[in-house]
């Protein structure tokens, strides 16, 4: 009897510290869970750097020592004269010029190179290489009928990897380069063409 008086204490003391409040246990733990939170939040913002560290940005290209932009109709015709052919209506999707309630734009052909076309207004879709009249320049990097996939390749060698075999639906070898604009990711990408290791075509490519 004696030894259950002795004991009662010790157990009332255990049963007031198991029945104390628990909130801050459970507010410690919560803490770290909303933290996790918002860091699955904040990390889409670098997640496609990290996936494709090689990308560009839309101030790195120039064509023909022009930065990309879109020109008037006129101002295409001074410069290279009435297109070989149009293409009417052909810019289904996926153009830049295209607009949500307008009339589907036209592509303007100059020999392998060609141009989008809505209204006035038109805007280089991509630029064949091989004949000299055109050539790009990518950072330190030429575009012209003289690059080969080894010249990209000491640049980009990572999406180089995608031209390392031939491309499924066209003829030759192509890599892509994501676009972006002040670190945001563009939804456009720059598509180098190539044939048996030498550039073919540089293309503007808009998803629809």
């Amino acid at each position: 009897m004696k030894y259950l008086l002795y004991l009662a204490p010790v157990l009332l003391c255990l049963t007031a510290c198991q029945g104390g409040p628990t909130a801050p246990v459970s507010a410690e733990v919560a803490a770290p869970e909303s933290a996790k939170k918002e860091q699955v939040k904040a990390a889409p913002a670098n997640t496609d750097k990290v996936a494709n560290p090689e990308y560009i940005e839309w101030d790195m290209l120039t064509v023909n020592g022009k930065p990309h932009q879109a020109i008037t109709t006129k101002q295409l015709r001074s410069q290279l004269g009435q297109p070989d052919s149009i293409a009417k209506g052909a810019v289904e999707c996926g153009g830049e010029l295209e607009t949500l309630d307008g009339p589907n734009g036209d592509f303007w052909y100059y020999g392998k190179t060609m141009y989008e076309v809505n209204g006035t207004q038109a805007v280089l879709a991509n630029f064949d290489v091989t004949r000299g009249k055109f050539q790009g320049q990518l950072g330190k990097l030429k575009l012209d009928q003289n690059t080969t996939l080894e010249d990209v390749r000491r640049f980009y060698p990572v999406s180089a990897k995608e031209a390392d075999k031939p491309s499924t639906g066209r003829l030759g070898e192509e890599m892509s380069l994501p676009f972006y604009h002040k670190g945001v990711q563009m939804d456009a990408s720059l598509y180098l063409l190539f044939r048996k290791g030498r550039l073919q075509k540089v293309e503007f490519f808009y998803p629809c």
